[in-house]
């Protein structure tokens, strides 16, 4: 009964957005007869503001001058300032029209994220019938992580709150071997393990999960916690993720290298490089920028690698492996987004197909002139195995964010259905997709679920 009234609910959203967006092109077209004079006054100052920005940032940050580099931050932030002028006079004199237009787009995107951003029908609450009844353990074991998040797990008293609902807590010294701790606690009777950090620190203990076949928990006090996200965890609220060791039961996906188990991805190439900098976790812009030039100018060679027997990508090396957990969505200016699901039971492959500082330059700069190349650029394809050799005999990784080096050939595999994880109940079931509300894909999407459809 909920389910059809969450779909009833998606369909009169979508049709809606569908009857506004009509009104949003509208109001585009009147603000544009309207203040078509000062448009064209303001039009060719905003093209020439991007160039210089474009301009300016590229020689701000591939130069080796302090002086130079000063310099052209200096004119970007006179070009910016000058565009934003030339704006408000615009706002100023057509207030009601860009009022306007703003009002109807608001409704359309307001409609089409309610429609699609929330999926309702996949984001049924985990009901314990549905899932099955399981006591909860017995004996819970957490590892924590003191480092992860600049110490968030100290700030919130995680370790005293956890000590109160009958966990055993273990906080992790600089030299513990967290596998080893995990194994000790299931001898000792543990028949639930979990760890309170980062992505980098989840993989070691899942792997000692999987192996016992006890059930694991996440509890996110990292930085970013990618995997927390896209197991359904709200992760800023990490004290609620303790209610996982009472909560329901699912079997996700893990996936390996060699023997060593990930959950998120392994990625090879630029990024190993800034993260296996000793500096990166403290200055993480300094660490980039102290790497990412020689890859601009083209004094770095891109990733010699042989994917599965593939030979370059389109007569492109690559700069950027990345062996993934299930699929990714790929956001613009390549950046990673969520994954939907983490029971597909694939890897996701992605190869950036930039060979050269000058081609990376132009690919970043259609970029940020709101060209969606980015997927164009990336070589993707699923698989359930993927064998990455090199002439080098070791190759330095990214594993969950955590640098390594890694010997070759590597191995990757996927480990469908392999860990048996703890969430509270009530965690979604899969995220919801990224909605981009003007993109043709969301348009068809919401007609799809107009007509009756999922609109997945």
């Amino acid at each position: 009964m909920a389910e059809r009234a969450a779909a009833a609910g998606r369909r009169l959203s979508a049709w809606l957005a569908l009857a506004v967006l009509p009104l949003v092109l509208l109001a585009l077209v009147w603000f544009v007869v309207r203040s078509f004079r000062d448009l064209a006054a303001v039009g060719p100052g905003a093209v020439l503001v991007v160039v210089v920005l474009a301009a300016a940032g590229w020689w701000a940050f591939t130069t080796r001058r302090v002086w130079k580099r000063r310099l052209n931050l200096a004119v970007a932030a006179l070009a910016v300032a000058g565009l934003a002028g030339g704006l408000v006079y615009l706002g100023v004199g057509h207030s009601w029209d860009a009022l306007a237009v703003a009002a109807v787009a608001l409704a359309y995107v307001t409609a089409a994220r309610r429609t699609l951003g929330v999926d309702e029908v996949r984001r049924v609450a985990l009901d314990r019938a549905v899932v099955g009844v399981r006591p909860p353990p017995v004996r819970p074991w957490l590892l924590i992580n003191p480092k992860s998040g600049d110490g968030k797990a100290l700030r919130l008293g995680l370790a005293d709150v956890a000590a109160q609902r009958g966990i055993r807590v273990r906080m992790l010294a600089s030299d513990d071997d967290p596998p080893v701790l995990a194994l000790d606690a299931v001898a000792e009777g543990a028949d639930a393990i979990g760890v309170a950090g980062g992505d980098g620190s989840l993989g070691p203990i899942a792997a000692v999960a999987m192996r016992l076949n006890v059930p694991f928990v996440c509890v996110p006090t990292g930085t970013r916690n990618h995997f927390a996200h896209d197991l359904g965890l709200d992760r800023t609220k990490p004290l609620h993720a303790l209610d996982a060791f009472v909560g329901v039961e699912r079997r996700i996906d893990a996936a390996a290298v060699g023997g060593r188990v990930f959950l998120n991805n392994v990625s090879l190439g630029v990024y190993a490089d800034i993260v296996r900098d000793a500096g990166y976790r403290a200055r993480k812009l300094t660490t980039t920028h102290a790497v990412l030039p020689a890859v601009l100018r083209g004094e770095q060679a891109p990733l010699a690698v042989r994917v599965d027997g593939r030979e370059g990508h389109d007569d492109d090396r690559s700069l950027m492996l990345l062996v993934a957990n299930n699929r990714y969505e790929l956001r613009r200016a390549f950046r990673l987004g969520a994954r939907h699901r983490l029971d597909a039971g694939v890897l996701h492959v992605m190869a950036l197909r930039v060979s050269t500082g000058a081609r990376l330059a132009m690919l970043v700069a259609r970029v940020a002139a709101g060209d969606d190349v980015a997927s164009a650029r990336w070589a993707q394809w699923t698989s359930t195995a993927v064998h990455v050799d090199a002439e080098s005999g070791r190759l330095p990784a990214a594993v969950d964010g955590e640098a390594a080096v890694l010997d070759t050939p590597l191995e990757f595999r996927a480990l469908p259905l392999a860990l048996r994880v703890l969430v509270p109940v009530g965690t979604p079931r899969a995220r919801a997709m990224d909605v981009r509300p003007f993109s043709p894909e969301t348009i068809r999407r919401l007609w799809a679920v107009a007509s009756g459809g999922s609109g997945g």
